[in-house]
């Protein structure tokens, strides 16, 4: 059975305060697009398909490697999946539903997605989480008796009890991909957005007799999504604490992480020295047993084995003894 990824990235995101779209902005180097399609392409996706409006121009190129579906007027996110029908007729299985401005999701929380709903042969699984605020998100309802999941209750559409429930949608789901496809067309827009909200695809599941449930996520920063230059900054943290547990973990020093900034393409050997304000970034890679710091800029370089590297702003340069002794 295939598992077929669907990005939603066609929002404008007024909130950035900028010209250039949302998706496109850059987390470490990554537009936020391609973290989630990444993200999404790791997990195993057969297909991937990206919706996008506004500013697709400039997203186009980002995600070239993705069949693209348009949405012209931002209806909400069920008109979203209306307008990738047609890229996704003809496949069977799971369709998983994320936000091209979520960068955090891990492959293998796709994988856990799909596979959980797989599993259980469910119409629709909500991933859901627990943030320390939960202001601004849907919150969750579940059955009592069986602990499946009614339905999705948008903030603006919360009673004063429903704002008290600390489980949140995250924005991600699965979905029986072809019975999802059959079940568009009910959706209405009676709600105070005057949005089609694809959540309330849950709703109309449990009416007809599906199976729906939630699954929640370990870490609720995997969730977080980016609709600000704050959130930008925030997110960024958590990549760059991310990426830097990852390089120590496999044998490399760093004295003060927070002071490092490693991009995602960079490559590090075992028994290398990260020192305090230092940037590796693009395809750069650093070989064994080096020193890289402090006050250093290395973007697409290449540094040979047992090479100290500080004060040093470089680009494209392969990095040996003699290139150093040179100047």
């Amino acid at each position: 059975m295939d598992t077929v990824a669907l990005i939603l990235a066609a929002g404008e995101g007024t909130r950035m305060k900028s010209k250039k779209p949302k998706v496109a902005h850059e987390l470490l180097g990554k537009p936020l697009v391609r973290w989630a399609v990444d993200a999404a392409k790791e997990a195993g996706a057969t297909q991937v398909v990206t919706v996008l409006g506004h500013g697709r121009d400039r997203i186009m190129p980002l995600v070239a490697d993705t069949t693209i579906a348009i949405q012209e007027h931002q209806l909400g996110t069920g008109h979203a999946v209306m307008c990738a029908q047609p890229a996704l007729r003809g496949y069977q299985g799971s369709l998983v539903v994320m936000s091209g401005d979520s960068p955090l999701i891990r492959a293998e929380t796709i994988r856990s997605l799909a596979d959980f709903r797989a599993a259980n042969d469910a119409a629709a699984v909500v991933l859901t989480m627990t943030p320390p605020n939960n202001f601004g998100y849907g919150r969750i309802l579940r059955d009592p008796a069986t602990n499946e999941l009614l339905g999705i209750v948008e903030q603006k559409d919360c009673t004063p009890q429903q704002r008290e429930i600390r489980e949140c949608n995250s924005g991600i789901y699965c979905f029986d991909l072809q019975l999802l496809l059959g079940q568009l067309d009910k959706l209405s827009t009676n709600n105070a957005q005057g949005e089609y909200y694809l959540t309330d695809v849950i709703a109309i599941c449990r009416e007809q007799g599906f199976k729906t449930l939630a699954l929640p996520v370990d870490d609720y920063t995997e969730a977080l999504g980016v609709n600000s230059r704050i959130q930008l900054a925030q997110a960024s943290a958590i990549m760059q604490e991310r990426i830097n547990a990852a390089h120590m973990a496999a044998g490399v020093t760093m004295l003060d992480p927070k002071l490092v900034w490693i991009e995602p393409g960079v490559q590090i050997g075992r028994d290398t020295t990260i020192l305090p304000m230092t940037f590796l970034q693009g395809k750069t890679t650093v070989g064994e047993d080096c020193t890289i710091g402090p006050n250093t800029q290395l973007l697409d370089c290449s540094v040979a084995d047992g090479i100290e590297v500080a004060w040093t702003v470089a680009e494209n340069e392969e990095l040996t003894q003699d290139y150093l002794a040179q100047g």
